[in-house]
């Protein structure tokens, strides 16, 4: 037994990339790199610490570990795919914050992002710097005929939100999302849907009713209402509604 053991350590020792591979961790590839400078394996070792620190930084959701990445890897093979990830990341963290700080550093961070994105993040910047202006009331919501039937099949599911105008200005704009949530507590699917709009189209391209394209006076309140057949799978029945965007109407 004496002497089976002492084989296998002497194995182990002869085949130091083998226990880097064995343990799998930013340590020990770290530690074959250093004292195995002259390795033909060293290339597989630091290609497998870049993945490693790409890891990483997903596990640990945090934006310090994405840096931590591309400061040790400013050119590595997975570059593209990490930056694409952090700007992500960031996305995600100022629509979880949703604050006029957290988007202002998406937007600066980011400022060449693509138009939709950034669009988005402008508007988001804007709705919170006037969150305090609305104010939403409880959500209601219950199964519904979509083709309000009262005879039809409750086919869908209807939401109510009173929407208050908390502000001096009477507002023009202003979109409400509403976020399913599943099991977790994290969004599976959000949709958006006007609360007023001046234009003559809603986000679908069906025609604004006039109701809908009245201000909301300061004081007033209005609800918003939203229906839908085709919730995400997997959706426990509960939602947030968050306002997202807003524009008011100009001073004279």
């Amino acid at each position: 037994m004496r002497h089976i053991v002492l084989f296998a350590l002497l194995i182990g020792c002869s085949d130091p990339y083998g226990t880097a591979q064995n343990a799998d961790t930013i340590e020990a590839y770290e530690k074959f790199v250093t004292e195995n400078p002259n390795s033909p394996k060293v290339d597989m070792a630091v290609m497998r610490l870049e993945g490693l620190y790409l890891e990483k930084a997903r596990n640990d959701k945090k934006l310090a570990s994405y840096d931590e990445y591309l400061k040790k890897y400013p050119q590595g093979k997975m570059l593209k795919k990490a930056m694409s990830e952090r700007q992500a990341f960031l996305l995600q963290w100022a629509e979880s914050v949703d604050t006029e700080a957290s988007w202002q550093k998406f937007m600066d961070e980011y400022p060449k992002a693509r138009r939709p994105i950034k669009q988005r993040a402008r508007q988001r910047l804007n709705m919170a710097k006037h969150k305090d202006k609305i104010v939403l009331g409880t959500v209601k919501m219950e199964q519904v005929n979509m083709a309000n039937d009262p005879q039809g099949p409750m086919n869908g599911y209807g939401f109510w939100v009173d929407v208050t105008n908390n502000a001096k200005r009477a507002i023009t704009r202003l979109d409400l999302e509403i976020a399913y949530l599943g099991p977790s507590g994290a969004p599976l699917g959000t949709k958006r849907w006007e609360v007023v709009h001046p234009g003559p189209l809603h986000s679908d391209n069906t025609p604004m009713a006039e109701d809908f394209r009245n201000p909301v006076k300061g004081g007033d309140t209005r609800t918003w209402e939203w229906s839908d057949s085709e919730p995400p799978k997997g959706w426990t029945k509960k939602v947030t509604v968050t306002p997202v965007h807003i524009a008011f109407k100009e001073k004279k």
